[in-house]
């Protein structure tokens, strides 16, 4: 029976019961709907986190590249349009750095690396910064900022070359004798690193 009659006695009653319904049934579906809305915000982020993790991390399905194996070759297009391979290195000692422009060691690394560049290129050293990012504008941002004089070469988001040789840390320079092996890997980088690197180029170097 409806009760839409204000002189009805029992209007006020069922107007009470249908506020209190519709007061429930709007807190009850505001409360589902936010629950829901963070049960999709918490999947999303779970999602990214996940692409993410893959978007940076290497396949590891190919032996990763160590000390004392030869280093794969490589061709990438550098900045400016130029292919840059690295079997037409040979003879040379090299070190090849991979970089991102995410990455806070990287920024703290480009500086050392373009000293011991400009230090030892005469005497035989190439370094070949190998970037991994998805977009070239995000690595273009970050060389206006940490500006290097080394040969850049872009391999992309999970590119192929980033792919074989699996470095373990961003930056991660490995570094390449005249005979073509690679002689060290430097994961990451820590203050002393550069120390470090120096000595084992100086070392490669000597006649």
């Amino acid at each position: 029976m409806k009760h839409d009659n204000p002189r009805d006695p029992l209007y006020p009653h069922a107007l009470s019961l249908s506020s209190s319904f519709s007061s429930s049934f709007s807190s009850s579906h505001a409360s589902a709907h936010a629950s829901s809305r963070r049960a999709a915000l918490l999947l999303s982020a779970t999602l990214c986190a996940a692409a993410c993790d893959r978007a940076t991390r290497p396949d590891t399905t190919a032996p990763a590249v160590t000390a004392g194996a030869p280093a794969p070759d490589f061709s990438l297009e550098g900045r400016d349009g130029e292919t840059i391979t690295l079997s037409a290195l040979a003879g040379k000692v090299v070190i090849v750095d991979f970089w991102a422009s995410w990455c806070a060691p990287c920024k703290d690394a480009m500086p050392h690396l373009e000293a011991l560049y400009r230090e030892r290129r005469d005497a035989g050293l190439v370094i070949i910064g190998v970037n991994i990012d998805g977009e070239r504008g995000d690595a273009a941002r970050f060389l206006d900022q940490v500006p290097v004089s080394f040969p850049i070469a872009f391999d992309g988001e999970r590119g192929a070359v980033a792919t074989r040789w699996s470095p373990p840390k961003m930056p991660s320079s490995f570094v390449i004798g005249r005979d073509g092996q690679v002689a060290r890997v430097f994961p990451g980088f820590q203050p002393g690193d550069e120390e470090a690197l120096a000595e084992t180029v100086a070392a490669l170097l000597r006649p």
